[in-house]
């Protein structure tokens, strides 16, 4: 009976720590994606932190975009959009530096646009990448 006992105590055991370590691993997930042209905006947010990096590879007179939607509550709550510029040219990177609360689902998009007028292309959008801060 002791063994059977004994048994269960570390098969619970082992069921609470793994249950503990999977909440702990879903609560973030990194995504990319880029605009049409590949080179003209790529985007990345990573988790960690609530970065975004937006990287400009295509010298064609345009800012590299990045749209950042937030879904502060997954049930019919608030939704917040950033649009975001990397207005340095060709062959730079900006990275920003977002405050969102962990498990918020965000939905990342890759564009380009004029900064000046503050104009995002749309045609230029590519596909959308969802990620969890």
């Amino acid at each position: 009976m002791r063994r059977y006992q004994r048994a269960l105590f570390t098969v619970g055991t082992a069921a609470a720590v793994t249950a503990m370590m999977s909440t702990n691993a879903w609560a973030g997930r990194d995504c990319h994606t880029s605009a049409k042209n590949y080179y003209a905006s790529m985007v990345s947010f990573t988790a960690d932190g609530e970065k975004v990096n937006i990287l400009d590879h295509e010298g064609d007179g345009h800012s590299a975009v990045a749209i950042v939607d937030v879904h502060n509550d997954v049930h019919g709550g608030t939704f917040e959009s950033y649009t975001l510029w990397n207005y340095k040219g060709k062959g730079t990177g900006l990275l920003y530096d977002l405050e969102i609360k962990e498990g918020t689902p965000v939905v990342l998009t890759g564009c380009v646009g004029e900064y000046g007028d503050k104009k995002v292309i749309w045609s230029s959008c590519g596909s959308p990448a969802d990620g969890i801060a």
